[in-house]
Order: C-alpha cells, then structure tokens, then sequence
C-alpha cells in the first residue's frame, strides 16, 4: 500500500501545544523564524514513522501525553484495510505517554453498536442472541447465522461513527513512507550524504515487491554479498562518479570504504578519490570549495538513484536549512534538484525543506510555502488559503510571473499598497518617504500597479482571501462611477468578494476624476517652469486651467507638455518629477493621499 503524507497535527510536542493542520506536497516549504518551530515538525514526523519513544523533556509543562496525527493519502489497497479507507485517504493517530510505550490508532467508520463490528468474532451462542434481538430466524450453523447478520447490514440503514481503533504498530508499520532526515551538519559532511543514499541501495538488496506491489524479503541469501557489493560499487564507481566529473573533471577515479554485516547492517566510513596526477585523498580532506562543487554532484546522484529505487514505500526527505554555507548558485541548483525529485511524475518521494533562503522561498510553488509563528511559547502554522477557488489557484501556479509579487513578499512583509496607474506608482514612494521619513521597503509595503499585471482579478481574489487586512487600494475617484473603463472599479471589487466594510476602510479614491488632477495649476506651474520649460515662453496657470474641464487630464497633461515643450514627454516622467517637487506639508494638505499613508502607518504599527 503507498501511502503519501497530505497533513499532520502535532499535539503537546515543545513548542507545539496543538499545530492544528499543516498540509503537506510534493515539495513542501517551511519558513519562519530561528526557534520558531520548523525542525520540532522534522521530529514530530520522525517520531511518528519510527519505533522511537519521545524522550521526558520534549513534553510540553503539565502535560503527561504527546499526540501526533498524520493523514495519508492512499494509492494501492491492502486487504483487511477498507474499513479504515475512507475517500481515497487514512487518518492514523500516535499517542505517546510519559514514562510508558506508544499506542497506535487508525480512524475507522464503524458501527454505533458495536456487535456488528464484532459479530464475526462472537462464539455460538453470542450470534444466536444478536439475531434473536435483530428478530431474524435463528440459523443452523456459524456461517449461516454470521450470513444473516451480513445480509442483515447490507438491507438496512445502520447507524456508523468515525472512531479511532486500536492497531498493533507492527500491521500498519510496514506500509508507511520511508523517513530520511538531513540535519543542517550533513550539508557539510559528503561521507554522510553518500552513506544515507547507500542505505536505501543496501536496503533494497534485501528486499522486492510481491505481486500485488507489496515490499517483502528475498527468499535467497546464498549470494546476497556479493550482489550487494556489486550494486554498491556501480553505484559509487559508475554512477557517481560521472556526476562528480561534471563539477570535478580533473577526479578519476572513486572507491568507497564500506562494511557489509548483515547483523549490523552497512557501514560507510568514506570515499576515496583520485586525481589526475594519481594522488589519493578522502572527501573529508577536500577544502571548502571542492566539497561544495562534490556536494551538488551528490544530490544529483541522490535524486537518480532514488528514482530508480524499486520501493513499494514512498520516502519522505526532509532537508533541514539545506542552504547552509552556500552560495546563491549552489543554493539555487540544490534546489532545483530537491524541486525535480519531488515533482517527477510517479516519484515516491516528498520532500520537506526548512529553509530560510530567499533564493529557495521565492522559487517554490506558493501553495507549497508553511509560515511556522511563534508566540507566547506557542507554534502555529499559517499557510496560504485557496478557498478551492480556481482562479486562486491559478494565481499561486503563477506568481512567479505576476509584478510586485514574491512569496518572500506575500509571508514576510507587512502591508501591500495597490494601485492603477504609472503615476501613483512613481510618485507614490517618494510622496510616502516625504511623510514618514521611511522607504516603502524599510516599512515593508510592496506597491503593486494592478494595470501591469495580466492577473490583476486573481492577484486581488488571493489577497482578498489571504491579506486582506493588510491590503490597502488607491484608486482614481471616477472607478466609482457607473461609467467608468477602468478595470478594477467598486463594483468589480464587489463581484471579487470585498465587502463594504473593507471598501470603507481600505479602499481609498482620489482626485476629481484620477490622480493627476488632485494637485493645483500653481503647482503645476512652478514645477513646469522648472523642468518641463517650453520651447517659447514661459507656463502661466492658466495653461493648466484651460485643460481641466477635458475628459482625461492626464492625457490632456501629457500631450501639452510634449507639444509645448518640442519632445516626448510622458506619465511616469511628468509623477516622479511632481513627487519631487511637493514637500512634506503639500503631501499633508492632500486629504486622499494623507489618509491612506495613515492606514499604511496603522497596518505596520
């Protein structure tokens, strides 16, 4: 049975009183602070999936027992598991106590009356009751009566409950994920690399499917060392070697130090390399450099090796800070590689990454991304909702390709400042930094022009359903109106799912018509005669007075300037330099961009 992890709950582990749901992928992410959280979820995990008691001092204050629940889903059956099945997935509980062993549940639908759970264990005289009570016509024989109650259950609606059964740990051991853990000391370390890898080779020697896919052993061990030895050394010589050669040309050769016990199982002490000059030397007497180029070689090797690995259990990775002590390109490529092995199609392996790269968070599925928080001693895990929304999800396979947005952006900053045009865009970061003495990016605001953005509907449904709170919209005053182009107007916000007390709150509009007529002709005249001079004469306020009663003034605005001043000038020139004109107490006298540089101010605080 392949069983692949969809979500976990940790319950009075450390810092995690109860995690409630965390979700897991293909390739999952978690980020967060240091001592947030994120490794305890590694332990939960390889405590869950190994025959491993929890030591006295992971136990949270004043609690005597520790509950870690996993659900999977579930690909192939195995028989006498369809009670515990329920819509392609199963929800198994371990609950460790202080000073005592684990016990192992799995929930099941089962019946309010427990003598049909029951009924096929019951002695003679015990179904001979059960159908008597059921007023059906006793029977002859044990099959018969425990036939009767079966056509009895197939006839009649019987009430069920979901419940959590007892299980022996041994049943259900065998068909859970494979759990292979890479501590922030491995990354470091070649030798420990290449000897998780060999394990699962070593493993494998012992072991093949059955017919129905299940793993079992292999009947014939006359030869096993010597095969074990030859797969272990075309591992090492053949394959490894080539992935080395691609980072390290001027390495020939390559041997592992290895022991095969069958009662202690494989011992690996290190590989052994040779240069082109013949000179022998071990991984771990390589510098720094050489045992980084030879560290992606290793995954690469990993990731094809685990491909062709013949398990009928999936594998869960788990990298801990895997971008420890890398550079951005070694980073990047180490994370491409864990990315591909996990999202190769009919891999058998998950991969988890705790990470707090910005060159691994911003390159991850979004959907993928778990924000570990601490407070008060308590770890939550907050992640991003889809509300089962197409359009969302659609957004978050893309974001990647959408302005303004990262996910380093969309889980660490604190506030987004959305708005429609090139003129707010530019002129609104100088504007805010004249108010408040800070950048956007020092305040940790990410502005986003909407008009750039092809997925501006989905961009505002994601926010809508994740960062409302912290979202804020600066829009031109005639988006109200019934008659309006623009894209995103109220009733559009309306129709995405806004409600009115966030338009109240957070959505601020200005100017007559848009932004560019919210600012005076004397204004206009000063800074024109500064930097937009005309080819003759000199600007009057007039000038600028004579367009206001045009349909759009920034148009009006923009093709004045180009005529008079004898060259091309455009929006975002005639904004930035209108920002760099105004002070602080001409920025103040403008109610509309005053109050939402307030809201801004009241989100970040």
């Amino acid at each position: 049975m392949s069983l692949k992890l969809k979500d976990l709950e940790i319950k009075g582990l450390k810092c995690y009183e109860d995690s409630g749901i965390i979700p897991f992928h293909n390739l999952t992410v978690f980020i967060g602070e240091n001592d947030a959280g994120k490794s305890t979820i590694f332990d939960a995990l390889e405590y869950f999936l190994e025959n491993k008691n929890i030591p006295l001092e992971l136990y949270r204050d004043n609690i005597d027992t520790i509950k870690i629940i996993c659900t999977f889903n579930v690909y192939t059956e195995i028989e006498g598991f369809e009670k515990y099945i329920s819509n392609g997935m199963i929800k198994i509980k371990k609950t460790f106590l202080k000073n005592a062993t684990f016990k192992v549940e799995i929930l099941a639908e089962v019946f309010v009356d427990n003598d049909f759970n029951i009924y096929d264990d019951m002695s003679a005289g015990e179904l001979k009751a059960l159908l008597s009570r059921l007023e059906i016509e006793p029977k002859s024989n044990q099959d018969l009566r425990k036939e009767a109650i079966k056509i009895h259950l197939e006839e009649y609606d019987i009430e069920t409950e979901n419940r959590f059964l007892e299980v022996n740990w041994r049943i259900i051991s065998n068909y859970l994920p494979i759990f292979q853990r890479y501590a922030s000391s491995d990354y470091g370390n070649p030798t420990s690399l290449i000897r998780k890898t060999l394990d699962l080779v070593y493993r494998e020697s012992f072991y093949e499917k059955d017919a129905e896919g299940n793993e079992k052993l292999k009947n014939n061990f006359s030869t096993l060392q010597e095969e074990i030895e030859l797969s272990l050394n075309t591992k090492l010589e053949t394959q490894l070697l080539e992935h080395i050669q691609k980072y390290k040309p001027d390495i020939n050769t390559i041997s592992g130090n290895y022991d095969i016990d069958f009662s202690r199982g494989l011992s690996f002490s290190g590989l052994s390399v040779k240069d082109e000059i013949g000179r022998n030397v071990t991984l771990d007497q390589m510098g720094d450099g050489s045992k980084k180029k030879i560290f992606l070689s290793i995954l690469e090797w990993d990731s094809e090796i685990s491909m062709d690995a013949e398990t009928a259990r999936n594998i869960i990775r788990a990298y801990d800070e895997p971008d420890a002590h890398l550079h951005y390109y070694a980073q990047r490529e180490m994370f491409y590689i864990i990315r591909d092995l996990a999202e190769e199609d009919e891999s058998c392996i998950q991969s988890i990454i705790c990470t707090h790269a910005l060159t691994m968070i911003d390159r991850a599925p979004a959907k993928s991304i778990n924000h570990v928080v601490k407070e008060d001693d308590k770890s939550r895990v907050h992640f991003l909702s889809t509300e089962e929304d197409e359009d969302i999800l659609d957004f978050l396979n893309q974001i990647s390709e959408v302005s303004g947005f990262k996910n380093s952006n969309i889980f660490y900053e604190k506030c987004f400042l959305l708005v429609e045009g090139e003129g707010e865009e530019n002129a609104l970061p100088i504007m805010y930094k004249k108010y408040t003495g800070k950048s956007l990016i020092e305040d940790g605001v990410i502005l986003i022009n909407l008009q750039t953005n092809g997925q501006w509907s989905n961009a505002l449904k994601f926010l809508n359903a994740n960062k409302k709170d912290c979202t804020v919209l600066f829009l031109d005053s005639d988006t109200q109106y019934d008659t309006s182009k623009s894209r995103v107007t109220k009733e559009k916000l309306e129709e995405i799912g806004f409600d009115e007390e966030y338009l109240e709150n957070h959505c601020f509009f200005i100017g007559t018509k848009e932004f560019e007529d919210v600012f005076s002709d004397v204004q206009y005249c000063q800074l024109c005669n500064d930097k937009f001079q005309k080819e003759d004469g000199s600007w009057n306020e007039t000038d600028f007075l004579n367009i206001r009663e045009e349909d759009k003034f920034s148009e009006s605005l923009k093709n004045l300037l180009s005529r008079e001043c004898k060259k091309r000038i455009g929006k975002p020139e005639i904004s930035l330099q209108l920002a760099n004109y105004l002070n602080k107490e001409n920025i103040e006298s403008i109610e509309p961009i005053k109050n939402i540089f307030d809201k801004i101010q009241e989100i970040i605080i």
